[in-house]
């Protein structure tokens, strides 16, 4: 594992930090070409990148501040302490208000969002197998298990290395959401379909992760993956539609 990457002068440069940034890069990158086939601005990528890392960060540091209120003190001053849910809902309310803020349909944008934020999540998961973060799975004598003694959750015994199933999954996901793209009739189709996949993905992946149960025999993060997967469902609408791509004249 390398959780660090080395130092320039007294900074350290963190290998998940570096990950993530490189996540972010290429997700926007997408986002681009997509909003330019759909003849939207590209830049406005850029600046929804910008808001949803904004939004995500305060998301996930209040939503650690609530969970542990009754040491308020203590908890706003730590140095750590980031929710994935707070991140979420914080990223997406400031992505729905930028949206908003420029007038654009949200549904499309919504649509050209669903491949970046899959190839963003599986580049993100490379920088957690990298960091030895402690998302990894249970004891495992599979051939490819291993063990993570220098991560920043250190275990000397070999394990499910989940981040890295994780991002092979997303990035299956990301290559069906770009190859459909403009094919699924109708905005939120798109990005339903996404929400269903990577729901799915990590409803199962949590089988195999050590993490304690919440409620109905499942952990936390299944809980929030099965509202994922049904809200998907949803906004897909019932059958997938389908645009016919024009066949060509025949002379």
């Amino acid at each position: 594992m390398h959780p660090e990457l080395g130092t320039v002068g007294p900074l350290t440069i963190n290998s998940f930090g570096v990950m993530i940034a490189i996540a972010l890069i290429t997700g926007t990158w997408f986002m681009g070409r997509d909003l330019d086939r759909r003849g939207l601005r590209p830049g406005f990528a850029v600046e929804l990148a910008i808001a949803a890392a904004i939004g995500g960060v305060l998301g996930a540091r209040l939503y650690y501040l609530v969970e542990h209120r009754g040491d308020a003190g203590g908890a706003a001053l730590s140095g750590s302490g980031l929710v994935w849910y707070g991140g979420v809902i914080g990223g997406v309310a400031a992505a729905v208000a930028v949206t908003r803020l420029r007038g654009l349909p949200l549904g499309v944008v919504a649509d050209a969002a669903a491949p970046a934020l899959a190839i963003g999540y599986a580049i993100g998961r490379i920088g957690c197998q990298l960091a030895g973060d402690g998302t990894y799975g249970e004891p495992s004598d599979l051939p490819w298990a291993m063990s993570y003694p220098d991560g920043r959750v250190p275990t000397d015994v070999a394990v499910h290395p989940t981040p890295i199933y994780e991002s092979l999954t997303m990035l299956v996901v990301f290559a069906v959401l770009w190859r459909l793209r403009g094919r699924l009739a109708g905005p939120w189709r798109l990005f339903g379909l996404y929400a269903v996949l990577a729901g799915g993905e990590r409803l199962l992946v949590e089988f195999i992760r050590i993490n304690d149960v919440a409620a109905l025999g499942l952990t936390a993060p299944q809980l929030f993956s099965l509202a994922q997967i049904a809200i998907g469902a949803v906004l897909l609408g019932g059958p997938v539609a389908w645009r016919r791509r024009p066949s060509a004249a025949v002379s």
